[in-house]
């Protein structure tokens, strides 16, 4: 009697261990998919001036920022966001940056335009809008 019962313990203990292989085996291949995924995102699409001298590009997902250097005047800079983006929501000019906030395509787009010796640095972050 004890034989046969040792042997229904372990057919129950290889019965779960079955089971737990193939939970395992599915909870890895949804994360292989996940994964897979999130590799296969399309970059962020940032517009930038044609003279742009980029010099960081994080664009891979969101949130995306891009950040170069260009000749362009504040106001050439402005005018290129303008047309990309539409009407600027708010801005703001807070120790020499210009901040310029618009909202494109269900994204939250902030532009920053500072003045970096005889040229102006362009940082523009891009975020999930609301």
């Amino acid at each position: 009697m004890a034989n046969k019962s040792s042997m229904l313990n372990t057919n129950k203990v290889a019965a779960i261990f079955k089971k737990s292989l193939v939970l395992s085996g599915v909870s890895l291949a949804l994360s292989f998919s996940a994964l897979a995924q999130d590799q296969t995102q399309t970059p962020i699409s940032i517009a930038k001036l044609s003279d742009a001298r980029v010099f960081a590009d994080f664009t891979e997902k969101l949130p995306a920022v891009l950040n170069y250097f260009t000749k362009a005047s504040e106001q050439e800079v402005i005018a290129f966001y303008q047309n990309n983006y539409g009407e600027i929501i708010s801005q703001e000019r807070k120790r020499g940056r210009l901040t310029l906030n618009f909202s494109a395509q269900q994204q939250a787009i902030r532009v920053v335009i500072s003045q970096q010796n005889r040229l102006r640095q362009v940082d523009v972050i891009v975020e999930a809008g609301n």
